[in-house]
């Protein structure tokens, strides 16, 4: 175990945690989620895109089809509190609920068949999937879409809020939403590209935002009461549900942002970004730093998984650390 000062309070992480199968790599990490029971749900772009272990890193079972008609590009995974997993896929353009061992119960969206960018209409590469104490399902829609949708438990779409933009109520790149069932159902979303999340009433009533965050892409509430961000600037936030900061780190990795064949390796940016963001992670950061967190989860013992996409980001594969622990201290 690697101590890792990151305020207060304070965490470490676990090296080597997950027993991951023979030939089943971490590559492309995209999200993370934990269920009742404390199971991780680790959701990848490789050959088994959901890997299951238990909270000591056993490796339970694994199921999913990187095929076109189950996993495209796989991007994001909740483990809902009524007992059922929710995924997100950019590729095919569908959000799909299913049994925790693999069973597809239901489809939103039209497989292969995407919305028009920022019409409104589902979908036009969603990123997140997620459901409500009532039964309502929640999505982000999402890198060309800009708005988030609610269906009802039998998939028929009941309204839509957003827009491209950067006023209240407005996304660019709405890239996760959570659903906090002990307050009233409060919706929480990343909103990158406005380096903000954004607060929601269930029925899509703008309640507020945290501000002054580096592209977020994941939010999570833990039984502690306190918020979880992945930020793809290289670090994780811990934060009130005021916003107030009680813990951050990853902001020392080091970066490169030299041109380099007339690209520039600094974080792409939007109209809305000013200044731009500090550049790419271009070699191994080490144990609990980050090259491009995509994704959080909180178990029930304010235990912090991170996952990342760093492969596809900046050619950087992390291996194992893919996905990494943080335990209090």
């Amino acid at each position: 175990m690697t101590a890792h000062r990151a305020g207060n309070p304070e965490y470490e992480v676990v090296e080597r945690f997950f027993k991951r199968p023979r030939l089943r790599t971490f590559s492309e990490v995209v999200d993370v989620a934990v269920d009742a029971d404390d199971n991780v749900y680790v959701f990848t772009r490789g050959v088994l895109p959901i890997m299951i272990f238990d909270k000591n890193g056993a490796f339970l079972h694994g199921w999913g089809d990187r095929s076109e008609h189950f996993f495209s590009n796989p991007h994001g995974i909740t483990a809902g509190l009524d007992g059922f997993i929710y995924t997100a896929d950019t590729g095919n353009q569908v959000c799909r609920k299913w049994t925790v061992d693999g069973k597809l119960l239901l489809t939103l969206g039209r497989h292969n068949n995407s919305g028009a960018p920022h019409s409104g209409t589902p979908f036009n590469w969603p990123t997140q999937l997620t459901v409500a104490s009532n039964g309502d399902l929640y999505a982000s829609d999402g890198y060309f879409n800009s708005h988030i949708h609610c269906f009802d438990p039998d998939g028929t779409l009941k309204f839509s809020w957003g827009g491209h933009g950067s006023e209240p109520g407005q996304f660019d790149v709405v890239h996760s939403v959570y659903v906090d069932w002990s307050d009233g159902d409060k919706i929480y979303a990343s909103d990158r590209y406005n380096n903000r999340v954004q607060i929601f009433q269930p029925d899509g009533t703008y309640v507020g935002e945290w501000g002054g965050l580096e592209m977020p892409n994941g939010v999570r509430r833990g039984n502690d009461g306190l918020f979880y961000i992945a930020e793809l600037g290289h670090r994780v936030t811990v934060c009130h549900k005021d916003g107030v900061v009680v813990a951050r780190w990853g902001e020392d990795a080091e970066v490169d942002d030299v041109v380099t064949g007339g690209f520039p390796l600094a974080l792409p940016t939007a109209p809305s970004m000013n200044p731009p963001l500090r550049g790419k992670v271009m070699k191994e950061p080490g144990a609990g730093t980050f090259c491009a967190p995509h994704g959080i989860a909180v178990d029930s013992e304010g235990s912090i998984y991170v996952a990342e996409v760093s492969e596809s980001w900046a050619g950087l594969d992390r291996g194992d650390r893919s996905i990494q622990k943080f335990v209090r201290k």
